[in-house]
């Protein structure tokens, strides 16, 4: 009879546990700048990142929802001669310092339905929200402007136990960033995450 009610309420666990259709990824991100990113502002990697997806299950390969993320970028150039205007040098150290906050409509695609190692494929397309400092010597500027970011992704997920209600989730991702401030390209990054996920509903 025990054996039995154990049974039956692993059983009505495990049923909610699959009704439950929103999904919570909070992970830390690891950020590498590329293309004009690196060559024009920051050539530096960061390690001062996050993000965070609120995820809807439709089906076993596919969930949608927002996310949110939080990366901070900074790079000190050693002093030289700088032109203000044409009759004006200056010599000093720059420093660009340049937060960005992406905020994105996600889309996730999982080919395979596997009980373990889950891999996915993920897109999404928002904006992205930039606050950037730029100091010559001790005169600084700041910024903070909004702009489209678009992002492709590969990864993981990796459940804890049976009923794959929370795990791991590693990955990559390219983001596409235009950038048409102070005569610059681009924020385009390559950034890996790797966190960990929970169903909240």
């Amino acid at each position: 009879m025990f054996a039995a009610l154990c049974s039956l309420s692993l059983i009505t666990i495990s049923a909610k546990a699959q009704d439950r259709k929103l999904k919570l990824h909070l992970n830390y991100n690891y950020s590498l700048p590329v293309n004009g990113f690196k060559s024009d502002l920051v050539s530096n990697t960061s390690p001062r990142g996050f993000n965070g997806s609120l995820m809807y299950t439709f089906n076993n390969k596919w969930e949608g929802g927002l996310s949110v993320g939080y990366q901070n970028y900074y790079q000190k150039y050693g002093r030289t001669i700088y032109s203000l205007s044409k009759t004006q040098d200056v010599s000093a150290v720059l420093t660009n310092s340049i937060q960005t906050t992406p905020v994105l409509l996600t889309a996730r695609f999982s080919p395979l339905n596997t009980t373990f190692v889950k891999p996915y494929i993920a897109a999404g397309a928002g904006v992205n929200i930039t606050d950037f400092r730029q100091y010559l010597g001790e005169f600084g500027s700041e910024q903070t402007s909004a702009g489209f970011l678009a992002q492709g992704a590969l990864g993981v997920t990796i459940p804890f136990g049976r009923l794959k209600t929370s795990g791991f989730d590693v990955g990559a991702n390219y983001d596409y960033s235009p950038y048409n401030k102070y005569g610059y390209s681009d924020l385009n990054t390559i950034n890996a995450h790797a966190g960990v996920f929970f169903q909240i509903k």
